[in-house]
């Protein structure tokens, strides 16, 4: 006997929200599709001959150099591409003045290498910290779990407004200003909403694995390595990935925490941001150029989507025993 397929049919709700998400899936391309062809002129195209919105002009001044990728040969490779750090050495009132960071020129390579190691630590780190404070919140009854999660609310609820000034000032008296640890130290928290996503997952997989562990003489940290976790992995890994694109594009948090340790989203604001003469690359701070930076910024974020679009997108779903 065949089933009946049963169509469903569609509510004008369905259809505006339809129709917004194709628009702003249409604006979204047009911009990637502008910055691909932008970041491919030349600098005489773009600026002197107006041709902002057009393809790129193959008699245009340096067209068959734009159009070999010359834009992203000298992001890549050129030594205007570069950063300069200054002398970070500050006073601390616990430990009095402290030398940072000597003065160094950093690269391509070296804005590269620093974003992945940032990103990457960073968000497992909060990923972490976020799953395990959420785990103790859903499966250990206590009142302070309880104190917790009420807190938690508040904090979402309530914006805290000016609190750099503050941190800054505590992480120079902790003499550990302009350091991975402090970038790693900033992370170590549990707050955002990722709490309360691996709150809900974990409130509903069922005691009954924690009891056969218990029974079975694993101890509790044993259990939370080995039962709870490759049970939220799947989770788990989505928040990371969401965190660590978070991260990438995160240009604030290194300019005031972390500033003589350039990653690629700061090293890009900082091209944007210059506006000195020709010795000092005015010409390749042209729009072309930088838009292929933030090409090139980008690019890492994409190939992330492609890879692992089912995750970033599906349902997430999870067995469990019957009780």
């Amino acid at each position: 006997m065949m089933k009946k397929t049963i169509k469903k049919k569609f509510q004008p709700v369905d259809i505006v929200i339809f129709m917004l998400l194709f628009v702003l899936s249409l604006v979204l391309l047009l911009l990637l599709s502008w910055g691909l062809l932008t970041s491919l002129k030349s600098y005489d195209d773009f600026a002197y001959l107006g041709n902002v919105l057009g393809f790129p002009d193959l008699n245009a001044y340096g067209a068959k150099t734009a159009l070999a990728f010359g834009n992203y040969r000298r992001i890549l490779f050129s030594t205007v591409f570069q950063f300069s750090s200054t002398d970070a050495s500050y006073y601390s009132s616990i430990f009095g003045y402290v030398e940072n960071a000597p003065e160094t020129t950093f690269t391509f390579a070296n804005f590269l290498l620093n974003s992945f190691i940032y990103s990457i630590v960073c968000s497992f780190v909060h990923a972490f910290v976020a799953f395990a404070c959420a785990y103790l919140c859903a499966k250990y009854k206590f009142r302070f779990s309880e104190i917790i999660y009420v807190l938690m609310l508040v904090v979402m609820a309530v914006p805290i407004v000016g609190s750099s000034p503050a941190m800054i000032e505590l992480l120079r008296d902790l003499a550990i200003y302009d350091t991975f640890f402090a970038m790693i130290a900033l992370n170590f928290n549990f707050t955002g909403v990722y709490f309360f996503v691996f709150y809900a997952h974990i409130k509903g997989i069922p005691n009954t694995y924690m009891e056969a562990a218990e029974i079975d003489g694993a101890s509790q940290f044993r259990t939370f390595i080995l039962i709870i976790f490759p049970l939220c992995a799947k989770v788990f890994f989505t928040v990371f990935l969401l965190q660590f694109i978070q991260t990438w594009n995160d240009y604030q948090t290194p300019l005031l925490y972390y500033p003589n340790h350039p990653t690629l989203s700061y090293a890009v604001f900082k091209m944007t941001r210059n506006t000195g003469g020709a010795d000092k690359g005015q010409e390749f701070q042209g729009i072309p150029q930088r838009v292929a930076g933030c090409m090139v910024l980008a690019l890492p974020v994409f190939v992330l989507f492609l890879a692992f679009n089912k995750l970033l997108m599906g349902n997430l779903t999870m067995g469990g025993i019957k009780e």
